[in-house]
């Protein structure tokens, strides 16, 4: 339980650290708050992940509320962070297998696809009272190859997800491999 609280913590601070990526909308922002979580599922079981996940902008929100009123950015956090979390296929034998990898991946990107497409972006346009012509618009600034809303998930919304993926496996899958070793090589009562 500790060790969850102390990743919870530190995935709060790094949540605020947030910053836009080139080539993106500014509200598709990065930020390395899901490593934390990824460690405490991959050390702690899936459980604790989501639970960091949960804290993480359940205290977001009460300390800097949102744009729209409603929470729609920290529930699309919460459950893009979840399925992050949930989907990394972990061995017992301490490693993670390039396959089971890929296929975590994948289903990432083709939740996260079906998770935008439907119940995300309509979402949004609905609280902050935006048509869907002028939010595609948002996007065709950064993709020219964006015309309707199911390119604009396709082709900005899409990559930029496999690039948080990639990035959050890259740094926190070694770094939680590492803390299991630690935590599993720790003789009881120690």
């Amino acid at each position: 339980m500790s060790g969850t609280a102390v990743l919870a913590s530190i995935s709060i601070v790094l949540y605020s650290l947030k910053f836009p990526l080139p080539f993106f909308p500014v509200f598709l922002t990065m930020d390395f708050s899901d490593i934390p979580a990824l460690i405490g599922a991959m050390v702690f079981g899936t459980g604790a992940g989501i639970i960091i996940q949960l804290l993480k902008n359940t205290v977001d929100y009460l300390l800097h509320g949102s744009y729209a009123g409603l929470p729609a950015g920290r529930t699309a956090n919460f459950l893009s962070g979840s399925l992050l979390v949930g989907l990394v296929f972990f061995q017992k034998k301490k490693k993670v297998d390039p396959l089971s990898l890929t296929v975590s991946i994948l289903l990432f990107l083709c939740c996260m696809y079906g998770l935008h497409y439907y119940f995300i972006l309509p979402a949004v346009m609905n609280l902050i009272g935006v048509s869907a012509s002028a939010y595609v618009q948002g996007f065709t600034a950064f993709q020219p190859l964006v015309h309707d809303f199911r390119t604009a998930v396709a082709f900005v919304i899409r990559p930029f997800n496999f690039i948080k993926i990639c990035t959050v496996y890259a740094l926190g899958i070694p770094r939680a491999l590492k803390l299991f070793r630690l935590v599993g090589s720790r003789e009881p009562g120690r």
